[in-house]
């Protein structure tokens, strides 16, 4: 064989182990979380969950529920494994606020997006009692079964 031909099919080859690599790493710090959140026992829609890294290196990742209670979130993380703590919040459909005299749509917007409808320590980081331990991969059936009160 000719000494280029050697020269660039060692070329190639490093490129493709390379590029497989790359490929397969970045894969390897993805954290993949599902989950069903339930309020009182029922599926709750419309929570928010907030996932906070074990130190200041980890992604955070934020999702919310849907009608079926179920979740799903993914996000890189350079620290990967660790305890996350979990923060929740719901807030109300401004449904029950109709636009009338005195009330333009501003507000309106404003009144339903204002009041978290869970007890308030689910949305400190610190006293909302919820944490998931996650691994790189995927992490099935990170369940929050929250109270109203």
């Amino acid at each position: 064989m000719c000494k280029w031909f050697r020269e660039g099919y060692a070329a190639g080859l490093l490129t493709v182990a390379l590029v497989a690599a790359v490929g397969c790493g970045s894969k390897s710090n993805k954290l993949v979380v599902r989950g069903k959140v339930t309020v009182d026992g029922q599926p709750a829609e419309g929570v928010t969950l907030s996932f906070y890294g074990p130190n200041e290196k980890a992604a955070s990742g934020v999702t919310s529920s849907q009608a079926d209670g179920s979740y799903e979130v993914m996000f890189n993380s350079a620290a990967g494994d660790g305890n996350y703590q979990v923060t929740a919040a719901k807030m109300p459909s401004s449904s029950k606020f109709q636009q009338g005299e005195g009330i333009d749509e501003f507000q309106l917007k404003m009144a339903g997006g204002s009041v978290n409808a869970l007890p308030q320590r689910y949305n400190d980081v610190n006293k909302s009692g919820l944490s998931a331990a996650l691994q790189k991969g995927k992490n099935e059936g990170k369940n929050f079964a929250l109270l109203s009160k």
